[in-house]
């Protein structure tokens, strides 16, 4: 299996396992956590509509990830983005957030893909969205 096919089918599991976690949640919970775990990815993901930068907004928010070493810079995060972007992948989250960005030259492709930066952020603690 190529690298390309590899990634594809490691994020159509993740996907799917979002889509179970926003499945699982009533609307009525403020903020719910999960673990996402695989041979790839690690991943602890929040769901709320409750955002300061999106209130009412169903959004997932991206609080830790960790990609394999055999799994690195293949361009994992980035189709991830996309994917979620794209809006294929049956969820209902609009604004993915991202926590704890410690990396100007992350912040900086960050912003060129089309996050914001979120109006709480400290420049220890910066957090980026993006809306789909």
């Amino acid at each position: 299996m190529d690298c390309t096919t590899k990634l594809e089918a490691e994020l159509d599991l993740y996907f799917a396992w979002l889509a179970r976690f926003e499945a699982s949640i009533p609307q009525a919970q403020d903020i719910v956590s999960r673990w996402y775990t695989s041979a790839a990815l690690q991943a602890y993901m929040r769901y709320s509509w409750f955002k300061a930068s999106t209130p009412g907004e169903p959004a997932l928010c991206l609080a830790h990830i960790q990609v394999s070493e055999d799994a690195r810079s293949q361009g994992y995060f980035a189709r991830l983005v996309d994917r979620f972007l794209e809006g294929s992948d049956g969820l209902q989250a609009r604004v993915l957030y991202l926590e704890n960005i410690a990396s100007p030259r992350f912040e900086g492709w960050l912003l060129r893909v089309g996050f914001q930066r979120c109006a709480h952020s400290s420049d220890q603690f910066s957090a980026y969205y993006v809306t789909r």
